[in-house]
């Protein structure tokens, strides 16, 4: 197993750094500092040569060209929070918005927004980069500070092991962290090929702003019932395109997956779990125009290109209360895992 680091550009006067760990396998993941970004998922492929199966760019700066928040850290609060406004320890919270009024990923100046300090390890079957910052109410708005951990762990099995953390100060605040991971696992500019499972019977209602409005909803005889495999493409179809959480485990990890994404041309398959109560699927039904995607030869990205498949706490959680609990209380510490795990059918 191999660690490998390089100097990817100066962004913004942040050097980042791009961190790359391979296994015994050949199969190997890298990740910018800047947004703790997991940038490649590289698996062998049938010519001998590696296939990335993550939506990413070459470079730093080409991240925040666009709105994607591509296969980025995303906190302190993945999702939306309607009108950025919440209650907390019986007091009215205001943080600010980034997104017609409310507050979208944890604002302009979250997770994604930082340059991480790292370090490296190795286990006997496993190598690890870990990302840490210091995460302050100045900067981001939110109430309170802390120190943030985010862990990308590569093992033998081809399981990327996502770990995120928080280690809270003297008050509480709130703590809801994904990645944004983008995926096409086959040799197309679509998800034609591509069947999707999710382990999830509910789905949220949502308004015309994509605020869920604490209704939830069966898949039962709807484009969103994804209970047994069928094909991503025409589901997308179907419904205009996904921008949706689903209603998956609850605490603690299940031991059944949360979803499993397949290529039905290549074999290629990823399973996911997670601990958190929702994954939400986006399927980019539209983007931003100029966008070049690094497997795209120069081209222009499209409309449909890849899906988003984030595990997380259920959107705009702090306001429903069923959705899980998303506190993080003061002298407190959590730590969610996310898990994606390759295999060739």
């Amino acid at each position: 197993m191999d660690i490998f680091r390089s100097v990817v550009e100066n962004y913004e006067g942040h050097v980042v750094t791009k961190i790359r760990l391979v296994n015994d396998n050949g199969t190997e993941i890298s990740c910018f500092t800047m947004g703790a970004t997991w940038n490649e998922f590289l698996v062998p492929s049938q010519d001998g040569d590696k296939q990335n199966i993550l939506l990413s760019f070459d470079t730093a700066r080409q991240y925040y060209d666009n709105s994607l928040c591509c296969c980025q850290s995303i906190g302190r609060v993945a999702g939306r929070i309607k009108g950025g406004q919440f209650e907390l320890d019986g007091k009215k919270q205001q943080v600010p918005t980034n997104e017609n009024g409310n507050t979208l990923h944890g604002g302009e100046h979250g997770y994604r927004s930082l340059n991480w300090g790292y370090t490296t390890s190795r286990g006997p079957n496993s190598v690890s980069v870990i990302f840490q910052k210091h995460i302050k109410e100045s900067r981001d708005g939110f109430p309170g500070n802390y120190l943030a951990t985010v862990v990308y762990t590569l093992d033998n099995s081809d399981r990327v092991t996502i770990s995120y953390s928080a280690l809270n100060g003297e008050q509480d605040t709130l703590f809801n962290p994904t990645c944004h991971a983008y995926f096409n696992l086959s040799d197309k500019r679509d998800l034609s090929t591509h069947s999707l499972m999710i382990n999830s019977k509910e789905y949220l209602q949502t308004d015309d702003e994509t605020i869920p409005t604490g209704r939830v909803l069966q898949v039962d005889n709807t484009p969103y019932d994804f209970r047994k495999f069928r094909n991503l493409k025409q589901a997308a179809d179907e419904t205009g395109g996904f921008d949706d959480a689903f209603v998956v485990n609850g605490p603690g990890m299940a031991t059944e997956p949360v979803a499993v994404l397949r290529d039905n041309d290549s074999g290629r398959q990823v399973t996911i779990n997670s601990e958190g109560t929702g994954l939400v699927m986006y399927t980019m039904p539209e983007i931003d125009d100029g966008i070049k995607l690094s497997r795209d030869n120069g081209l222009d990205a499209l409309p449909g290109e890849g899906v988003a498949l984030e595990a997380q706490q259920l959107p705009d959680a702090i306001n429903n209360e069923n959705f899980g609990d998303i506190v993080l209380k003061r002298n407190e510490k959590k730590t969610y895992h996310i898990s994606f795990e390759f295999k060739q059918q």
